[in-house]
């Protein structure tokens, strides 16, 4: 199996215009012997991870977009960007200098990441390893889909504990209104017993004003039959004194 291309170059585009697996796949062949049958695994995260990032086209794609490329080097904590792996693609003649191409497929991080030269990957023979790369991605199934049920009942219990912090929330609430409304309604007792305790404090004013005007009022009677009493002692002397004056004189005149 040989890839299209009139020169190592365009065997490149040839390659990189695969998808995602296919791409993983041949550079895999091409260093089998070497490391690729240890690195299986992490090149089936890898094709994975790009088609899940490629909401466009994801197992069908062969390369993201600037912005998805970053999010993949995120994913796999590198730390280098797309302008720097391009970069080192250029310094191997790997990427044209007035090349700028809008995708990074796959290849040109596996380049880039195992530093390998590229003209010998484009012509590197594809041995038979279909068998041992398909174990290679079974097991990293089986591994994702350990890990989804893991974190599907991480999910179960994360809701669990929610439900239950809600409900723990919604009692102490609960509490806290009782509560409330008790103090309420001791504060209104005690308003009502305030109010009352006042009531008769302005009662037993009342009854004593009353009792000061009653007193008042009788002193006041006392007062003026005293005084009516003088009045007519006064006029009975007065009467007395004018009966005399006018029997002594009338004695006077009479001779007597």
């Amino acid at each position: 199996m040989s890839l299209e291309g009139a020169t190592d170059h365009d065997k490149l585009i040839s390659l990189t215009q695969k998808t995602y697996q296919e791409q993983a796949i041949w550079f895999l062949n091409a260093f089998w012997e070497e490391w690729g049958e240890k690195e299986a695994e992490l090149f089936w995260r890898y094709v994975h991870k790009c088609a899940e990032i490629d909401i466009q086209k994801h197992e069908e794609g062969n390369g993201l977009d600037e912005m998805q490329a970053h999010v993949f080097l995120e994913r796999f904590d590198e730390t280098l960007t797309v302008r720097a792996l391009r970069e080192k693609l250029r310094e191997t003649k790997a990427i044209g200098e007035k090349e700028r191409p809008k995708l990074v497929p796959l290849t040109h991080y596996l380049l880039f990441k195992y530093d390998a030269d590229w003209k010998y990957v484009v012509k590197a023979p594809q041995g038979d390893n279909k068998k041992a790369i398909e174990e290679a991605q079974q097991k990293l199934e089986q591994v994702q889909e350990a890990f989804r049920q893991s974190q599907a009942r991480s999910a179960e219990s994360a809701e669990a504990f929610r439900q239950s912090q809600a409900r723990a929330k919604e009692a102490a609430d609960r509490e806290a209104e009782a509560k409330a409304a008790e103090v309420a309604a001791k504060k209104r007792e005690a308003d009502a017993h305030a109010s009352a305790e006042a009531a008769k404090a302005a009662e037993a004013a009342a009854h004593k004003s009353a009792e000061d005007a009653a007193a008042a009022e009788a002193a006041a009677q006392e007062a003026q039959k005293e005084l009516e009493a003088a009045l007519a002692e006064v006029k009975a002397q007065e009467d007395a004194y004018n009966a005399k004056t006018e029997s002594l004189k009338k004695k006077s005149e009479e001779g007597g």
